[in-house]
């Protein structure tokens, strides 16, 4: 098995972290295209990180989360992000360069995107990110590419081989689904939930469909719901997931 060292390093620190930033905007990657003016801002003293336009209206639509995004960027969100019962999805924005951050909130009443009684009244969800890059050779490098060939082979159900490994107090069920390279990480003293989170994942994605990257894709399922990842291209352009937990696979398969 092809091991990608600062793949595992990054899983393990996103496990180890119990505290969640709900308003963190992703940082630029020095691959990533500089010119500003592909991302449509708000003025600001700087001009390098500011909240996006504010869409009309008091709640927030699925138009209003795709009018983030810029016209000429060859990206689409879906129209069919899950919430729970008497609840309303919003976000909080902002934009930097070529990199657009999305912080999901739930809220009691309806909320406009970016309005201000977001963080008082919601719960926040999740952050989703997506960076514009030069090529999708530079897109493709932020990715595991990992091929899972060794280790201790399970039958993860539904014609499925995964391999289990071990280190650093952590054990790790892989497998391949397609151009994905997937893990479920569980603490050592936990040995089982690796194995019953990778069966879990498996089953579920029987009946729903992972968005299929160009080229690469790779998915880290916590048992602990600590370090939960999801990256993947589109071209030149790279979704990251973050601080889902649970929720990461229901909202993972609303994207194409």
């Amino acid at each position: 098995m092809k091991k990608y060292v600062p793949f595992v390093l990054s899983f393990l620190l996103l496990a180890a972290c119990n505290e969640t930033n709900n308003n963190t905007t992703a940082n630029q990657d020095s691959g990533a295209d500089t010119k500003s003016n592909e991302v449509e801002t708000t003025n600001s003293p700087n001009n390098e990180e500011t909240v996006s336009n504010q869409p009309a209206g008091n709640t927030a639509t699925a138009e209003d989360f795709q009018s983030i995004i810029p016209s000429n960027w060859d990206v689409n969100m879906p129209t069919d992000f899950p919430v729970s019962k008497d609840s309303y999805l919003t976000a909080i924005t902002t934009t930097n360069n070529n990199v657009i951050t999305f912080n999901f909130y739930e809220t009691p009443s309806k909320l406009a995107i970016n309005d201000n009684a977001i963080k008082q009244s919601g719960t926040y969800t999740g952050q989703l990110t997506i960076t514009k890059y030069d090529s999708k050779e530079l897109a493709s490098k932020e990715i595991d590419q990992t091929i899972f060939d060794s280790g201790q082979a399970v039958d993860l159900g539904h014609g499925i081989k995964g391999y289990k490994d071990g280190g650093a107090g952590s054990l790790f069920t892989s497998w391949n689904e397609g151009r994905w390279a997937i893990i479920a990480r569980s603490l050592t003293e936990k040995a089982e939930e690796s194995l019953n989170t990778a069966k879990e994942t498996v089953e579920f994605l029987e009946t729903n469909i992972l968005p299929i990257p160009k080229d690469y894709g790779s998915l880290h399922v916590d048992a602990e719901q600590t370090g939960t990842l999801a990256k993947w291209q589109k071209g030149n352009y790279l979704y990251t997931m973050t601080d889902f937990g649970e929720d990461t696979l229901p909202w993972i398969v609303k994207f194409k």
